[in-house]
């Protein structure tokens, strides 16, 4: 009798465990998880890229350093517009860094760090790169801390939030001379390590240190500065300001 009830214990076990699992896989079934519409993803040569959920590409375009699209018509056909409703971020993402335009064809694109993203229509797979450095569209970095602004008058540098970049004539070779209230007007420019598109060479940043003791980046040994009326992405008011102050080109 004993053993036939442990049997029939084991046998209700089995049962209920069996029961437990077909629950388990309908409950997924019913709420599935959401698909990440955005990640972060490796590339050999450019390191960390933006792609979709799927690996495929992502870009910036320097003339879109105002924060607004700048490809329409049959640039919108090369460089299709990336949109997701439900932005789903993938691991080591900040959620709060993408944003979404409305373009002047009235569709809607996100956007990164104030980016707009875009596809290359040229991109068939997965991992493909293409369009990297192709008509002022560059693979699209999370950690980018240069990038290129472009108005129409040729490449120039910028932050990673499209705040112009400057140089001071009075400089010397990885010396800055702007100091007191030059420095106030005239902030430096540092971050570490440089991350750059692929159009720009490593070897000519430089870190230095300053007469006031802070850190500041050199580019082709000339320090790195912001003007602080420069207050919306984009602006470049400084080479009105002050002469002696030049818009980094990057032609």
């Amino acid at each position: 009798m004993k053993n036939k009830l442990t049997k029939f214990a084991i046998i209700a076990m089995l049962a209920l465990a069996s029961t437990l699992v077909l629950q388990s896989c309908s409950d997924d079934n019913d709420n599935p998880q959401p698909e990440i519409a955005i990640k972060i993803s490796k590339d050999i040569a450019l390191g960390n890229l933006l792609t979709d959920g799927k690996g495929k590409t992502l870009y910036f375009s320097e003339k879109d350093v105002a924060g607004t699209s700048n490809c329409s018509g049959g640039c919108a056909g090369v460089w299709p517009a990336f949109y997701q409703e439900e932005l789903i971020t993938g691991p080591g993402l900040d959620y709060s860094l993408f944003g979404t335009i409305t373009r002047a064809d009235g569709k809607k694109q996100n956007t990164y760090k104030g980016w707009p993203l875009y596809y290359f229509a040229q991109d068939a797979a997965p991992g493909e790169t293409k369009g990297d450095n192709k008509n002022g569209f560059f693979a699209a970095k999370p950690d980018y801390s240069v990038f290129f602004g472009n108005t129409g008058s040729g490449r120039y540098l910028v932050d990673a939030t499209g705040n112009t970049l400057y140089t001071f004539e009075n400089d010397a070779n990885d010396i800055s001379n702007c100091n007191g209230g030059c420095a106030t007007v005239w902030p430096s420019f540092f971050v570490e390590p440089p991350v750059v598109p692929s159009a720009l060479s490593l070897t000519d940043f430089y870190k230095i240190t300053r007469s006031d003791a802070k850190q500041q980046i050199t580019f082709k040994k000339k320090p790195l500065y912001f003007f602080n009326q420069d207050l919306a992405r984009g602006d470049a008011k400084g080479n009105a300001a002050n002469a002696k102050f030049k818009v980094v080109t990057a032609n």
